[in-house]
């Protein structure tokens, strides 16, 4: 599926949630509930575009800090205008909750032809400081929209009085410079302050390498290969797993002892800290049993006792491939 399709599914299905690493038990870990968090975020294209002040800005630009992008254009009378003070009054009210880190807030132009970067400052600056414009030579543009999967196009008219269709999403950058997540239309004040401080602190968990195979013919099972980083110095002790798309999700190690071919049940998967686990092919691996229904798509999470430490979002796969 292509960014653009993508995006346009999220927009009409309800997001998918992430989790954030807490230090108190919870019965309930908090989640995003509108953002959709990339189960792994993509890396920006090379491109060359402008400022507000006139500086080369490209995708080392959008490292060091978290961004809101809204691709937009200085001459819309609604959607554009409603958006940004929308953002701006999220900003401001996670501020007053003490929010740290703050995101940037980024408007990218789609009509560079009538955003200078002198309007486009001007424009930017009426929702707050430290905001960010953007624009340059449409080429550039689209070489930043196609990575991205945001649509805009030019409505023909007459003169200068003519609009620009756009993608209404906001994307969220994290700190590497990579798309990270994504809120779909219509944007309320309340999203952003409940979902961006979860988006915005990391898991304890990083999840690579992720495998989830199709069931076998006749077979009412999968299996599910990863490998787990655990980015404290704390030991982690995964207790279960859970998925919505499966009855059961179990820890199991497989081992071949004298021509004997044995798998158990892991009751607890531990992983030291600053260290790596990983689940693979004729050793530890994930058990999902059961499932509701037919699977493309499967959701995962960690949980260390009562904590949420990973969140996995994977489309399962042959075992061939």
């Amino acid at each position: 599926m292509s960014l653009k399709n993508l995006i346009i599914a999220i927009a009409s299905a309800t997001a998918l949630a992430a989790g954030i690493w807490v230090s108190t038990k919870l019965n309930t870990p908090d989640e995003p509930t509108t953002a959709f968090v990339l189960p792994s975020p993509i890396a920006l294209p090379d491109f060359s575009l402008l400022d507000q002040h006139g500086n080369a800005v490209s995708a080392e630009t959008f490292q060091g800090q978290w961004d809101l992008v809204f691709f937009g254009f200085t001459h819309c009378p609604d959607i554009c205008p409603i958006t940004l003070q929308t953002l701006a009054t999220a900003k401001r009210e996670l501020a007053a909750a003490g929010t740290e880190p703050l995101p940037r807030i980024v408007l990218v132009s789609v009509d560079p032809d009538r955003d200078a970067p002198a309007q486009l400052g001007e424009y930017v600056d009426a929702f707050g400081a430290g905001n960010l414009g953007v624009t340059g030579e449409l080429a550039e543009i689209r070489k930043l929209t196609k990575a991205l999967g945001i649509y805009f196009e030019k409505r023909v008219a007459d003169g200068e009085n003519y609009g620009v269709d756009h993608s209404a999403a906001v994307l969220v950058f994290n700190p590497a410079g990579e798309f990270h997540a994504l809120f779909s239309g219509p944007h309320t004040v309340a999203n952003y302050v409940h979902d961006l401080p979860l988006i915005m602190t990391p898991l304890p968990l990083v999840a690579a390498d992720v495998v989830i195979t199709v069931p076998m013919p006749g077979a009412l099972v999968s299996a599910g290969y990863l490998s787990l980083t655990n980015t404290t110095p704390e030991t982690i002790r995964i207790s279960h797993v859970v998925s919505p798309q499966f009855a059961a999700a179990e820890i199991h190690k497989s081992t071949l002892e004298d021509g004997v071919a044995k798998m158990r049940r892991i009751p607890e998967l531990v992983v030291p800290g600053n260290s790596t686990v990983t689940l693979e092919r004729t050793g530890m691996h994930l058990m999902l049993m059961r499932p509701a229904g037919p699977v493309e798509n499967v959701s995962l999470k960690f949980f260390a006792g009562d904590d949420l430490v990973l969140r996995v979002d994977a489309r399962v796969t042959t075992r061939d491939d």
